[in-house]
């Protein structure tokens, strides 16, 4: 037994030092990054209302055609609308979707931001060309560069409620 013991003591030291640097080469926040993001995630899930939840809500908000809030952005800021299109582009990382309110017309498109208790409860699937109806308020406008080279900009809209074509057919109230 003596005589296994600097062996074992040996094996015993190269797997601490194992562990050592394999802790000292995995990165800590990504734990604890991906914890904190569960907790948001399921603190937004909790905040997401049913359409017939946010029915009171809702009329607080009016229609504003495109028209009028591209060549007004300023002078809706703050203001509650809602308004009717399809998505077009949608960036999950950056948490905004780009909508284009008149068909496939690219240049009447806004960008909509938003947060994961903004959609219609159970309502987060997003796929491009889907119909949405959403509620928000007009914060500013997005200057970009287009296909053709051209400084554009669009409307940018903060979401307060987002329904899209999944959501509880039940209700009418704003079905998309």
């Amino acid at each position: 037994m003596i005589r296994h013991l600097p062996t074992r003591v040996l094996i015993v030291f190269l797997c601490l030092f194992l562990l050592l640097i394999i802790g000292l080469l995995t990165p800590r926040d990504e734990i604890a990054g991906s914890i904190q993001e569960t907790k948001i995630a399921m603190a937004n899930r909790s905040k997401q209302k049913t359409v017939s939840e946010f029915n009171k809500e809702r009329k607080e908000y009016s229609y504003v055609s495109f028209d009028n809030l591209y060549s007004n952005t300023d002078l809706y800021y703050g203001t509650k609308i809602y308004q009717v299109g399809h998505i077009k582009n949608f960036d999950s990382a950056h948490k905004y979707l780009l909508i284009a309110l008149d068909g496939n017309d690219k240049s009447r498109t806004i960008k909509l931001k938003y947060n994961l208790s903004s959609f219609a409860r159970g309502d987060v699937d997003l796929q491009e060309n889907d119909p949405v109806k959403f509620y928000g308020r007009v914060m500013s406008t997005d200057s970009y560069v287009n296909e053709k080279g051209r400084d554009v900009s669009r409307p940018v809209v903060s979401a307060d409620f987002i329904q899209t074509k999944n959501n509880n057919r039940s209700d009418n109230n704003g079905i998309v």
